[in-house]
């Protein structure tokens, strides 16, 4: 059995993703008091640097409220209904997470949600579905959003170059697709997504097809090395171990056009110096980066 242990409250500080759209079969307004719990739950939950056991969850708000647990029980239970919070299961313990099984801001314009979920997003949106499978980046995980970011980030900052008529975006590691998805998504004409497994082809190429972008979008088993671009390209994103980011970096340096960007993710936040360190000696700069729950992520321009 999992150790239970109470949450600091400094957790209950950090800021919630937004809840956005409209979804059908929204539930009933909660009553006041609920709405704070429910929020105070979603706080801890967003804001912990480690997984939350339910038990654990449920003694912090009863401490808190001064509940008894059946009435914590209840609430926390609603906003497993409503599709706010998930259990999960790993190393024999049950733990309690943000739900992806709803539509999620994961940055300003980029919500991720089932493929079979009805939504209407709201104006400047920009959805991207992902099948429930096993391939990593379905959003939970910080990096995947950090890397999402930066994507969002790259496309507005540097203007001039996303107003060619042909662009491109390597995505190496490509998971579930996430990421070349939302760069497409977000304004490149093109994009490519490698990766050695054949798991994870099988469902970035059935994600290509759900988010309409089999047009626009290839799934290949080839390293970095191995494409031909016929050019130089505008974007490579790539959410790695930093071992391996480093590792990358000529072939990065190699493929990526004056002016274009690399954005990096999967970095603990003590390693991001010398990674960025280690790329500027290739003339990549870096212009952006943001960290969450120990993670970083960053955006490098090549000069």
């Amino acid at each position: 059995m999992c150790a239970e242990q109470r949450i600091s409250d400094d957790a209950s500080s950090s800021e919630t993703e937004q809840r956005p759209g409209c979804m059908a079969g929204a539930a009933a307004k909660p009553s006041a008091q609920t709405s704070v719990i429910q929020d105070y739950a979603l706080g801890l939950v967003s804001g912990s640097l480690r997984r939350i056991s339910s038990r654990e969850l449920e003694s912090t708000i009863t401490d808190k409220f001064s509940l008894d647990r059946k009435q914590v029980g209840a609430i926390i239970k609603e906003l497993v209904s409503n599709g706010e919070l998930a259990y999960t299961y790993k190393f024999g313990c049950s733990f309690i997470e943000k739900s992806f099984q709803k539509p999620v801001r994961v940055a300003k314009q980029v919500i991720l949600l089932p493929s079979d979920l009805g939504y209407r997003p709201a104006p400047g949106d920009v959805p991207v579905r992902i099948k429930p499978g096993v391939s990593f980046g379905s959003g939970r995980h910080p990096t995947t959003r950090l890397a999402i970011r930066g994507i969002e980030f790259t496309l507005k900052s540097g203007m001039k170059l996303w107003k060619k008529k042909d662009t491109t975006v390597l995505d190496v590691g490509t998971g579930s697709g996430v990421l070349v998805m939302a760069a497409v998504k977000l304004g490149v004409t093109k994009g490519i997504g490698i990766d050695v497994d054949s798991c994870a082809r099988a469902e970035a190429r059935e994600n290509v097809i759900i988010n309409g972008l089999e047009g626009r979008i290839r799934i290949l088993d080839r390293s970095p090395d191995r494409i031909d671009f016929g050019r130089r390209i505008e974007m490579v994103t790539a959410n790695l171990r930093t071992p391996s980011l480093g590792q990358l970096r000529g072939h990065f340096t190699e493929v990526i056009a004056d002016g274009g960007f690399v954005v990096l993710s999967g970095i603990k936040t003590d390693e991001l110096q010398d990674l960025v360190e280690a790329y500027a000696a290739d003339k990549l700069e870096s212009c952006w980066h943001e960290t969450e729950k120990g993670w970083a992520g960053v955006v490098m321009q090549k000069k």
